[in-house]
Protein backbone atom coordinates (compact mmCIF):
# COMPACT_ATOMS: atom_id res chain seq x y z
CA UNK A 1 0.00 0.00 0.00
CA UNK A 2 1.44 3.39 -0.86
CA UNK A 3 2.25 6.09 1.50
CA UNK A 4 -0.68 8.31 0.02
CA UNK A 5 -3.26 5.50 0.10
CA UNK A 6 -2.24 4.74 3.64
CA UNK A 7 -2.51 8.63 4.71
CA UNK A 8 -6.15 9.01 2.94
CA UNK A 9 -8.35 6.39 4.83
CA UNK A 10 -7.43 8.41 8.43
CA UNK A 11 -7.86 11.44 6.79
CA UNK A 12 -11.25 10.31 5.26
CA UNK A 13 -12.58 9.04 8.38
CA UNK A 14 -11.57 11.70 10.68
CA UNK A 15 -12.86 14.19 8.86
CA UNK A 16 -16.35 12.65 8.42
CA UNK A 17 -16.30 11.37 11.82
CA UNK A 18 -15.67 15.55 12.40
CA UNK A 19 -17.99 16.69 10.20
CA UNK A 20 -20.70 14.99 11.95
CA UNK A 21 -19.60 15.63 15.27
CA UNK A 22 -20.08 19.32 14.86
CA UNK A 23 -23.16 19.37 13.40
CA UNK A 24 -24.37 17.08 16.00
CA UNK A 25 -23.19 19.82 18.84
CA UNK A 26 -24.76 22.45 17.08
CA UNK A 27 -27.84 20.81 16.38
CA UNK A 28 -29.43 21.95 19.98
CA UNK A 29 -28.85 25.72 19.61
CA UNK A 30 -30.02 25.73 16.46
CA UNK A 31 -33.27 24.60 17.49
CA UNK A 32 -33.51 25.34 21.26
CA UNK A 33 -36.07 28.45 21.18
CA UNK A 34 -38.15 25.79 19.19
CA UNK A 35 -37.78 23.45 22.37
CA UNK A 36 -37.92 25.87 24.98
CA UNK A 37 -41.56 26.64 23.35
CA UNK A 38 -42.54 23.11 23.02
CA UNK A 39 -40.93 21.86 26.96
CA UNK A 40 -41.05 25.14 28.92
CA UNK A 41 -44.32 27.20 27.31
CA UNK A 42 -41.29 29.67 26.78
CA UNK A 43 -39.24 31.04 24.06
CA UNK A 44 -36.81 33.13 25.26
CA UNK A 45 -36.02 31.27 27.95
CA UNK A 46 -32.17 31.59 27.88
CA UNK A 47 -31.21 30.40 31.51
CA UNK A 48 -32.47 27.07 30.60
CA UNK A 49 -31.21 26.78 27.71
CA UNK A 50 -27.96 27.98 29.10
CA UNK A 51 -27.68 25.27 31.80
CA UNK A 52 -29.32 21.87 29.68
CA UNK A 53 -26.21 23.01 27.14
CA UNK A 54 -24.21 23.63 29.94
CA UNK A 55 -24.56 19.78 30.93
CA UNK A 56 -23.91 18.70 27.41
CA UNK A 57 -20.84 20.82 27.43
CA UNK A 58 -19.52 19.67 30.91
CA UNK A 59 -19.93 15.92 29.82
CA UNK A 60 -18.27 16.72 26.53
CA UNK A 61 -15.11 17.89 28.21
CA UNK A 62 -14.88 15.27 31.07
CA UNK A 63 -15.26 12.67 28.49
CA UNK A 64 -12.26 14.08 26.21
CA UNK A 65 -9.82 11.93 29.33
CA UNK A 66 -11.27 8.99 28.37
CA UNK A 67 -11.11 9.34 24.94
CA UNK A 68 -7.63 10.17 25.02
CA UNK A 69 -7.39 6.68 27.59
CA UNK A 70 -9.12 4.78 24.74
CA UNK A 71 -6.69 5.95 22.27
CA UNK A 72 -3.98 5.03 24.18
CA UNK A 73 -5.30 1.38 24.96
CA UNK A 74 -8.07 0.46 22.78
CA UNK A 75 -6.43 2.63 19.53
CA UNK A 76 -8.24 4.94 17.43
CA UNK A 77 -10.17 3.00 15.43
CA UNK A 78 -12.32 1.43 17.96
CA UNK A 79 -12.30 4.90 19.58
CA UNK A 80 -13.71 6.70 17.23
CA UNK A 81 -16.45 3.43 16.23
CA UNK A 82 -17.93 3.74 19.43
CA UNK A 83 -18.07 7.65 19.39
CA UNK A 84 -20.24 6.96 16.27
CA UNK A 85 -22.37 4.59 17.12
CA UNK A 86 -22.93 6.08 21.23
CA UNK A 87 -23.68 9.44 19.70
CA UNK A 88 -25.66 8.62 16.90
CA UNK A 89 -28.17 6.20 19.43
CA UNK A 90 -28.39 9.56 21.83
CA UNK A 91 -29.77 11.79 19.32
CA UNK A 92 -32.37 9.57 18.17
CA UNK A 93 -33.07 8.92 22.23
CA UNK A 94 -33.03 13.20 22.09
CA UNK A 95 -36.15 13.10 19.60
CA UNK A 96 -38.14 11.09 22.15
CA UNK A 97 -37.93 13.79 25.21
CA UNK A 98 -40.84 14.63 27.07
CA UNK A 99 -39.81 16.69 29.73
CA UNK A 100 -36.73 19.24 30.36
CA UNK A 101 -35.20 16.80 32.58
CA UNK A 102 -35.25 14.07 30.03
CA UNK A 103 -34.39 16.91 27.56
CA UNK A 104 -31.29 17.36 30.22
CA UNK A 105 -30.23 14.33 30.59
CA UNK A 106 -29.98 12.93 26.78
CA UNK A 107 -28.09 16.01 25.73
CA UNK A 108 -25.89 15.08 28.67
CA UNK A 109 -25.46 11.57 27.27
CA UNK A 110 -24.60 12.71 23.65
CA UNK A 111 -22.27 15.29 24.83
CA UNK A 112 -20.41 12.10 26.49
CA UNK A 113 -20.22 9.87 23.45
CA UNK A 114 -19.05 12.94 21.27
CA UNK A 115 -16.45 14.52 23.71
CA UNK A 116 -14.60 10.56 23.21
CA UNK A 117 -13.50 11.68 19.74
CA UNK A 118 -11.21 14.45 19.46
CA UNK A 119 -8.37 12.72 21.16
CA UNK A 120 -8.87 9.72 19.05
CA UNK A 121 -9.23 11.75 15.84
CA UNK A 122 -6.02 14.24 16.48
CA UNK A 123 -4.10 10.97 17.51
CA UNK A 124 -4.44 9.13 14.67
CA UNK A 125 -3.81 11.89 12.41
CA UNK A 126 -0.69 13.08 14.21
CA UNK A 127 1.08 9.52 13.69
CA UNK A 128 -0.49 8.93 10.43
CA UNK A 129 0.02 11.93 8.28
CA UNK A 130 3.44 13.34 7.38
CA UNK A 131 2.27 17.19 6.71
CA UNK A 132 0.21 17.34 9.96
CA UNK A 133 -0.33 21.57 9.77
CA UNK A 134 -2.15 20.25 6.07
CA UNK A 135 -3.94 17.27 7.48
CA UNK A 136 -5.19 19.28 10.64
CA UNK A 137 -6.33 22.06 8.45
CA UNK A 138 -8.22 19.26 6.22
CA UNK A 139 -9.72 17.44 9.54
CA UNK A 140 -10.41 21.29 10.81
CA UNK A 141 -12.21 22.26 8.00
CA UNK A 142 -14.89 19.20 7.45
CA UNK A 143 -15.22 20.05 11.26
CA UNK A 144 -16.30 23.66 10.57
CA UNK A 145 -18.02 22.79 7.44
CA UNK A 146 -20.39 20.61 10.16
CA UNK A 147 -20.48 23.67 12.72
CA UNK A 148 -21.64 25.57 9.35
CA UNK A 149 -24.09 23.04 7.71
CA UNK A 150 -26.20 22.74 11.67
CA UNK A 151 -27.76 25.69 11.95
CA UNK A 152 -29.31 25.30 8.54
CA UNK A 153 -29.76 21.42 8.20
CA UNK A 154 -31.43 21.49 11.82
CA UNK A 155 -33.29 24.16 11.86
CA UNK A 156 -34.40 23.17 8.43
CA UNK A 157 -35.25 19.20 9.67
CA UNK A 158 -37.30 21.11 12.48
CA UNK A 159 -39.23 23.27 10.27
CA UNK A 160 -40.43 20.43 8.36
CA UNK A 161 -40.44 17.50 10.30
CA UNK A 162 -40.82 18.87 13.92
CA UNK A 163 -37.12 19.12 16.63
CA UNK A 164 -37.81 15.47 17.78
CA UNK A 165 -37.80 14.29 13.87
CA UNK A 166 -35.12 15.94 13.34
CA UNK A 167 -32.66 14.87 15.93
CA UNK A 168 -33.61 11.21 15.15
CA UNK A 169 -33.01 12.29 11.49
CA UNK A 170 -29.62 13.08 12.31
CA UNK A 171 -29.05 10.46 14.44
CA UNK A 172 -28.79 7.94 11.23
CA UNK A 173 -25.49 9.66 9.82
CA UNK A 174 -23.10 8.84 13.36
CA UNK A 175 -24.96 5.58 12.96
CA UNK A 176 -23.97 4.77 9.19
CA UNK A 177 -20.67 5.86 9.49
CA UNK A 178 -19.84 3.63 11.94
CA UNK A 179 -20.02 1.26 10.07
CA UNK A 180 -16.84 2.44 8.12
CA UNK A 181 -14.33 1.89 11.34
CA UNK A 182 -16.06 -0.98 12.00
CA UNK A 183 -15.22 -3.00 8.69
CA UNK A 184 -12.23 -0.85 7.83
CA UNK A 185 -9.40 -2.99 9.43
CA UNK A 186 -6.61 -1.14 7.52
CA UNK A 187 -6.84 2.03 10.14
CA UNK A 188 -4.52 0.95 12.92
CA UNK A 189 -1.70 3.46 13.20
CA UNK A 190 1.31 3.31 11.10
CA UNK A 191 3.28 6.48 12.18
CA UNK A 192 4.67 8.19 9.57
CA UNK A 193 7.04 9.84 12.36
CA UNK A 194 8.75 7.17 13.86
CA UNK A 195 12.13 8.67 13.98
CA UNK A 196 10.91 11.85 15.41
CA UNK A 197 11.24 12.98 18.75
CA UNK A 198 10.42 16.61 20.12
CA UNK A 199 13.72 17.91 21.31
CA UNK A 200 12.07 20.45 23.72
CA UNK A 201 10.97 17.72 26.12
CA UNK A 202 14.04 15.30 25.65
CA UNK A 203 16.10 17.82 26.47
CA UNK A 204 14.58 19.92 29.07
CA UNK A 205 11.45 18.58 31.08
CA UNK A 206 10.88 21.69 32.39
CA UNK A 207 10.52 23.58 29.35
CA UNK A 208 7.76 20.88 27.97
CA UNK A 209 5.66 21.32 31.24
CA UNK A 210 5.15 24.88 30.82
CA UNK A 211 4.55 25.50 27.48
CA UNK A 212 2.03 22.99 28.14
CA UNK A 213 0.16 24.71 30.91
CA UNK A 214 -0.02 27.80 29.07
CA UNK A 215 -1.27 25.83 26.48
CA UNK A 216 -4.42 24.35 28.41
CA UNK A 217 -4.23 27.75 30.27
CA UNK A 218 -4.84 29.27 26.76
CA UNK A 219 -7.82 26.65 25.75
CA UNK A 220 -9.78 27.51 28.81
CA UNK A 221 -10.51 30.67 27.97
CA UNK A 222 -11.22 29.96 24.38
CA UNK A 223 -13.76 27.26 25.38
CA UNK A 224 -15.50 29.30 27.21
CA UNK A 225 -15.66 31.86 24.50
CA UNK A 226 -16.18 28.77 22.01
CA UNK A 227 -18.88 27.64 23.55
CA UNK A 228 -20.65 31.00 24.46
CA UNK A 229 -20.91 32.14 21.17
CA UNK A 230 -21.72 29.04 19.52
CA UNK A 231 -24.30 28.68 22.00
CA UNK A 232 -26.20 32.01 21.58
CA UNK A 233 -25.20 32.93 18.10
CA UNK A 234 -28.40 31.66 16.54
CA UNK A 235 -30.33 33.34 19.57
CA UNK A 236 -28.61 36.65 18.94
CA UNK A 237 -29.27 36.82 15.18
CA UNK A 238 -33.13 35.86 15.73
CA UNK A 239 -32.74 39.43 17.84
CA UNK A 240 -30.57 41.72 15.87
CA UNK A 241 -32.84 40.47 12.43
CA UNK A 242 -36.24 41.41 11.46
CA UNK A 243 -38.59 38.68 10.72
CA UNK A 244 -39.04 37.40 7.17
CA UNK A 245 -36.02 39.50 5.83
CA UNK A 246 -35.69 36.47 3.67
CA UNK A 247 -38.21 35.90 1.75
CA UNK A 248 -40.26 31.88 3.03
CA UNK A 249 -37.77 32.10 5.70
CA UNK A 250 -39.06 31.39 9.23
CA UNK A 251 -37.33 33.76 12.03
CA UNK A 252 -35.65 30.40 13.30
CA UNK A 253 -34.38 29.31 9.78
CA UNK A 254 -33.32 32.81 9.04
CA UNK A 255 -31.12 33.21 11.91
CA UNK A 256 -29.62 28.99 11.30
CA UNK A 257 -28.82 30.43 8.01
CA UNK A 258 -26.60 33.70 8.61
CA UNK A 259 -25.02 31.68 11.28
CA UNK A 260 -24.18 29.17 8.63
CA UNK A 261 -23.02 31.46 6.56
CA UNK A 262 -20.62 32.86 9.87
CA UNK A 263 -19.51 29.24 10.21
CA UNK A 264 -18.27 29.07 6.48
CA UNK A 265 -15.75 31.47 6.78
CA UNK A 266 -14.74 29.24 9.62
CA UNK A 267 -14.29 26.85 7.39
CA UNK A 268 -11.47 28.63 5.14
CA UNK A 269 -10.02 30.23 8.00
CA UNK A 270 -9.04 26.53 9.39
CA UNK A 271 -7.74 25.73 6.00
CA UNK A 272 -5.36 28.42 5.91
CA UNK A 273 -4.67 27.90 9.30
CA UNK A 274 -3.54 24.61 8.89
CA UNK A 275 -1.13 25.15 5.72
CA UNK A 276 0.58 28.35 7.74
CA UNK A 277 1.48 25.74 10.12
CA UNK A 278 3.38 23.70 8.30
CA UNK A 279 5.39 26.31 7.24
CA UNK A 280 5.65 29.07 10.35
CA UNK A 281 5.85 29.44 14.03
CA UNK A 282 3.12 28.03 15.69
CA UNK A 283 3.29 29.34 18.48
CA UNK A 284 3.06 33.13 16.80
CA UNK A 285 0.09 32.19 14.86
CA UNK A 286 -1.80 30.70 17.87
CA UNK A 287 -1.57 33.95 19.44
CA UNK A 288 -2.18 36.03 16.07
CA UNK A 289 -5.28 34.51 15.71
CA UNK A 290 -6.86 35.51 19.01
CA UNK A 291 -5.79 38.79 18.88
CA UNK A 292 -7.24 39.58 15.46
CA UNK A 293 -10.48 37.98 16.22
CA UNK A 294 -11.13 39.62 19.53
CA UNK A 295 -11.84 43.12 18.14
CA UNK A 296 -14.49 41.79 15.39
CA UNK A 297 -15.93 39.45 18.45
CA UNK A 298 -16.34 42.85 20.50
CA UNK A 299 -18.21 44.71 17.75
CA UNK A 300 -20.56 42.51 17.95
CA UNK A 301 -21.92 43.81 20.90
CA UNK A 302 -23.29 47.16 19.13
CA UNK A 303 -23.35 46.76 15.67
CA UNK A 304 -26.40 45.20 14.22
CA UNK A 305 -28.40 44.04 10.51
CA UNK A 306 -25.82 43.30 7.91
CA UNK A 307 -22.98 45.19 9.71
CA UNK A 308 -23.68 42.56 12.42
CA UNK A 309 -23.42 39.72 9.94
CA UNK A 310 -20.55 40.97 8.19
CA UNK A 311 -18.27 41.10 11.52
CA UNK A 312 -19.44 37.75 12.54
CA UNK A 313 -17.36 36.29 9.39
CA UNK A 314 -14.59 38.15 9.64
CA UNK A 315 -14.07 36.95 13.41
CA UNK A 316 -14.90 33.57 12.88
CA UNK A 317 -12.20 33.67 10.23
CA UNK A 318 -9.78 34.61 11.96
CA UNK A 319 -10.88 32.96 15.01
CA UNK A 320 -10.88 29.52 13.66
CA UNK A 321 -7.59 29.30 12.37
CA UNK A 322 -6.30 28.35 15.65
CA UNK A 323 -7.54 24.81 15.94
CA UNK A 324 -5.16 23.39 13.04
CA UNK A 325 -2.92 24.97 14.66
CA UNK A 326 -2.51 24.17 18.11
CA UNK A 327 -3.29 20.51 17.44
CA UNK A 328 -0.02 20.13 15.42
CA UNK A 329 1.47 22.11 17.92
CA UNK A 330 0.70 19.55 20.51
CA UNK A 331 3.19 16.80 19.68
CA UNK A 332 6.38 19.26 19.90
CA UNK A 333 5.80 19.24 23.68
CA UNK A 334 4.89 15.07 24.12
CA UNK A 335 6.33 11.77 24.23
CA UNK A 336 4.11 10.00 20.47
CA UNK A 337 3.27 6.84 23.55
CA UNK A 338 1.34 9.59 26.01
CA UNK A 339 -0.11 12.00 22.92
CA UNK A 340 -3.80 10.60 22.99
CA UNK A 341 -3.85 11.34 26.68
CA UNK A 342 -1.87 14.94 26.12
CA UNK A 343 -5.11 15.24 23.49
CA UNK A 344 -7.49 14.25 25.81
CA UNK A 345 -6.87 16.63 28.70
CA UNK A 346 -6.11 19.15 26.28
CA UNK A 347 -9.80 18.94 24.58
CA UNK A 348 -11.28 18.37 28.53
CA UNK A 349 -9.45 22.06 29.37
CA UNK A 350 -11.15 23.72 26.35
CA UNK A 351 -14.91 22.15 26.40
CA UNK A 352 -15.18 20.56 30.34
CA UNK A 353 -13.81 23.81 31.52
CA UNK A 354 -15.19 26.20 29.04
CA UNK A 355 -18.78 24.67 29.22
CA UNK A 356 -19.39 26.92 32.40
CA UNK A 357 -19.98 29.74 29.94
CA UNK A 358 -23.23 28.68 27.96
CA UNK A 359 -24.69 28.56 31.78
CA UNK A 360 -23.22 31.97 32.53
CA UNK A 361 -23.66 33.93 29.36
CA UNK A 362 -27.08 32.11 29.25
CA UNK A 363 -27.93 33.85 32.67
CA UNK A 364 -26.13 36.81 31.52
CA UNK A 365 -28.67 36.73 28.50
CA UNK A 366 -31.72 36.38 30.90
CA UNK A 367 -30.50 39.27 32.93
CA UNK A 368 -29.36 42.33 31.15
CA UNK A 369 -29.04 41.22 27.22
CA UNK A 370 -27.13 38.58 24.98
CA UNK A 371 -25.08 42.16 23.72
CA UNK A 372 -23.31 41.56 26.59
CA UNK A 373 -22.05 38.37 26.20
CA UNK A 374 -19.82 39.25 23.59
CA UNK A 375 -18.18 41.98 25.46
CA UNK A 376 -17.33 39.29 27.80
CA UNK A 377 -16.23 36.77 25.04
CA UNK A 378 -14.02 39.51 23.36
CA UNK A 379 -12.03 39.84 26.91
CA UNK A 380 -11.51 36.66 27.13
CA UNK A 381 -9.97 35.82 23.92
CA UNK A 382 -7.79 39.27 24.65
CA UNK A 383 -6.67 37.57 27.72
CA UNK A 384 -6.04 34.33 25.41
CA UNK A 385 -3.62 36.10 23.52
CA UNK A 386 -1.62 38.02 25.91
CA UNK A 387 -1.22 34.17 27.38
CA UNK A 388 0.17 33.27 23.88
CA UNK A 389 2.92 36.34 23.98
CA UNK A 390 4.15 34.89 26.87
CA UNK A 391 4.19 31.13 25.29
CA UNK A 392 6.16 32.86 22.28
CA UNK A 393 8.93 34.61 24.85
CA UNK A 394 9.06 31.03 26.82
CA UNK A 395 9.57 29.68 23.69
CA UNK A 396 11.38 31.68 21.25
CA UNK A 397 14.83 29.93 22.22
CA UNK A 398 13.54 26.63 20.15
CA UNK A 399 11.43 28.55 17.08
CA UNK A 400 14.26 27.96 14.89
CA UNK A 401 14.39 23.98 15.67
CA UNK A 402 10.66 23.66 15.09
CA UNK A 403 10.84 25.20 12.19
CA UNK A 404 13.43 23.18 10.62
CA UNK A 405 11.80 19.71 11.75
CA UNK A 406 8.26 21.29 10.27
CA UNK A 407 10.38 21.68 6.73
CA UNK A 408 12.04 18.45 7.06
CA UNK A 409 8.81 16.61 6.98
CA UNK A 410 7.11 18.50 4.32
Amino acid sequence: MSKNTSERKPIILTSASHWILHIAELSFPAVSLMVAQDLLGREKAYDKIGFAFFIFSLLFGITQILGGILADRLGPRKTIWIYLLGSGLSLIFLGFAQSFFKLTLWLGILGAFLGIYHPAGMSLLSHSTRKRGTAMGIHGMAGNFGLALSPFVASALAGAFGWRNGFMLLGLLPVLLSLFPLLETGLEIQDAHPAQKNPSASANTSFWILPVIILFLMSILNGMCYRGFTTFLPAYFNEKFPPELIPGFSRILQAGTFTTAVLVLGMLGQLIGGRLADRYSREKLFTTVFLLAAPFLFSLSFLSGFPLLFSAMTFAFFYFANQPIVNSLLPHYADSKVLGRLYGWFYFMNFGAGSIMSWIAGIIGQKLSLKYIFILFSMLLLITGLLGVFLILRTRHIGDNNHITNKNLR
